[in-house]
């Protein structure tokens, strides 16, 4: 065997010893992070596209999407397979898998409802009146809020 054929050889070695040998937990690639704040002009089918994720997996993160007929800017969407990178935001997961409690973003703190949450709860958290919720978020009715849904105080 030739020298130039071990070399190649011990090269595939090694390349294939150090590809087995990494450490730490492979993400998904997405071309945004875990959550997306929507821009103005933005819709779904342009978010999914800049984000590389299909509008049903983009449905299928934000469940409450597909009971409203628009998103608005501010508004955080989750983005499946997106990477946090590697930090835990903070609050808990409801059973669909979507983060859920209280965080904050570019535009300030909100909270997203979890199961079993309700307004007034949500309303003495922040220490604010159930109406100013109500009319910050364009809530007609307190008792109908849904796991998902953005709240901001």
């Amino acid at each position: 065997m030739s020298a130039k054929r071990v070399i190649q050889v011990c090269l595939i070695f090694i390349l294939l010893l150090a590809s087995l040998a990494t450490t730490g937990a492979a993400h998904a690639w997405s071309a945004c992070g875990s959550t997306y704040v929507v821009q103005p002009g933005d819709w779904l089918a342009k978010i999914a596209r800049n984000c590389g994720v299909t509008v049903s997996a983009l449905y299928t993160a934000n469940p409450w999407a597909s009971y409203y007929y628009y998103i608005y800017p501010g508004q955080v969407l989750v983005i499946p397979d997106g990477y946090d990178g590697g930090y835990n935001t903070g609050g808990s997961t409801y059973p669909g898998g979507s983060f859920c409690g209280p965080s904050s973003d570019y535009y300030g703190n909100y909270y997203v409802v979890c199961r079993g949450d309700t307004l007034g709860r949500i309303a003495a958290y922040y220490g604010v009146t159930l109406y100013r919720l109500q009319s910050n978020n364009g809530i007609w009715n307190p008792n109908l809020i849904y796991a998902g849904q953005i709240i901001r105080p």
